[in-house]
């Protein structure tokens, strides 16, 4: 749209689920739950922002909010009047990179009101900045299944599509897990032979991503760096990893948690009952759902304006 104001924006950004057990801070995929923003061009100066979804008290509306520190990154706090209409499905603090969709669609807006001169590349490097990491940030914009890795001056990346087959059933216990918490139980220094289990993992996980993702199995899966430590923090997690069932491929702790991921080819169902089953024998209370893969990533799109 190049900054027009004669048209508002609509931005759609796609939660995420990073680390997938084995791919610890490397890889992600984008889920079909969005953020959506509209962002419209008001006469006065400053930002204006009303935030509807899960979570609303733990969503600042003022600088410290995420979409708002996002656009002022890429644009400048003198970037006119704007108005920001929030509508979110994704919930907060729960693993399903709430904070890169937010962060993402910040700075996708900035991009426009600077004049939308600025490549996918360079968003994606001012985001993962921001957000710590870049995994959840490279999902979330660009959708599928993404790898990623920062080095001093740049964030790579590769993805490859998600195939419809493929379903997410999503378990999240009653119990938020902030990150810091979840960061803050890993160790500083890892045994040799834990790193090449999950090296060893990770390589046959991508490598089956981008040629045959309906031969997933759980033991691609399998970690030894991340999910020992933190599954503790919530009862239920770590019978949940232990999952098994026929049409289950592979189950992972989502990001940080609390969410736990089963990717599966049928019997959804099923399959997230037994998640729920797992945290009620640990006396939590536990909601699941079904999410597909999101292939498109980040869009945004010109809308009218009120008259």
């Amino acid at each position: 749209m190049g900054g027009s104001r004669d048209q508002g924006l609509l931005v759609r950004v796609p939660a995420s689920s990073a680390n997938l057990g084995s791919a610890f801070d490397t890889a992600a995929l984008a889920l079909d739950l969005y953020l959506e923003v509209r962002c419209l061009w008001v006469p006065e100066g400053g930002v204006e922002l009303q935030y509807r979804g899960p979570d609303p008290e733990q969503v600042p509306l003022g600088r410290e909010n995420l979409i708002r520190r996002g656009m002022v990154e890429v644009a400048g706090e003198d970037s006119g009047g704007v108005r920001l209409l929030v509508q979110s499905e994704i919930p907060i603090g729960v693993g399903l990179g709430s904070s890169a969709a937010a962060l993402v669609a910040g700075v996708l807006i900035g991009a426009e009101l600077e004049g939308g001169v600025r490549s996918k590349k360079a968003l994606l490097e001012v985001a993962a900045r921001l957000e710590g990491h870049p995994d959840n940030a490279a999902a979330a914009l660009l959708g599928g299944f993404v790898v990623a890795a920062q080095t001093s001056s740049e964030v790579l990346t590769r993805r490859t599509e998600l195939p419809p087959e493929l379903r997410f059933v999503v378990a999240t216990p009653a119990v938020a897990l902030p990150t810091s918490a979840s960061r803050a139980v890993l160790p500083a220094s890892y045994d040799r032979q834990d790193v090449i289990w999950n090296l060893q993992r990770a390589a046959l996980l991508t490598a089956t991503f981008f040629s045959d993702p309906l031969r997933l199995s759980p033991e691609l899966f399998s970690d030894r760096l991340h999910q020992v430590h933190r599954a503790p923090l919530v009862p239920g997690i770590s019978d949940c990893l232990d999952v098994r069932h026929p049409d289950l491929l592979g189950v992972f702790l989502s990001g940080a948690g609390s969410s736990v991921v089963g990717v599966v080819r049928g019997s959804e169902a099923e399959v997230g009952d037994l998640f729920q089953e797992a945290f009620a024998g640990a006396g939590i209370s536990a909601s699941t759902r079904v999410a597909s893969g999101d292939n498109l990533g980040a869009r945004v799109s010109p809308i009218d304006t009120p008259a």
